[in-house]
């Protein structure tokens, strides 16, 4: 995290991939709280853990290296990922709503996703 915000002040970097420190310092906090706030409402309703702070330290460090912009992309892209890779297994029965699927994995497919197609976005 605290090498993508370093990087943020170097204005050689490329922009549209890199934001400058502005958009890093708030693209940080922002892909920590969105997590951090699903995190502390699951709990609030359901009595139980729902996620770890894993999701939200890397979510922070996306948002460090790639400014705020990148967070809503992210999200989206690693939750329609991951509904699609549960689903067949919803379907079958071999997994249930209660089973623990790791979101990690399908945020980094989401800023991969995200870093290829960020023209077109």
């Amino acid at each position: 995290m605290i090498i993508g915000f370093i990087k943020s002040f170097d204005p050689n970097l490329n922009s549209l991939l890199f934001p400058n420190y502005i958009s890093s310092l708030i693209g940080g906090i922002f892909g920590y709280l969105i997590i951090w706030l699903i995190i502390f409402a699951y709990k609030k309703i359901k009595n139980k853990e729902g996620m770890g702070l894993g999701d939200a330290k890397l979510l922070a460090a996306i948002g460090f290296w790639f400014g705020w912009t990148s967070i809503p992309f992210v999200l989206l892209f690693s939750s329609v990922i991951a509904l699609l890779s549960a689903l067949p297994s919803l379907i079958k029965k071999t997994k249930n709503l209660s089973s623990q699927i790791p979101f990690g994995p399908y945020i980094v497919l989401g800023i991969t996703i995200h870093i290829i197609l960020r023209h077109i976005i």
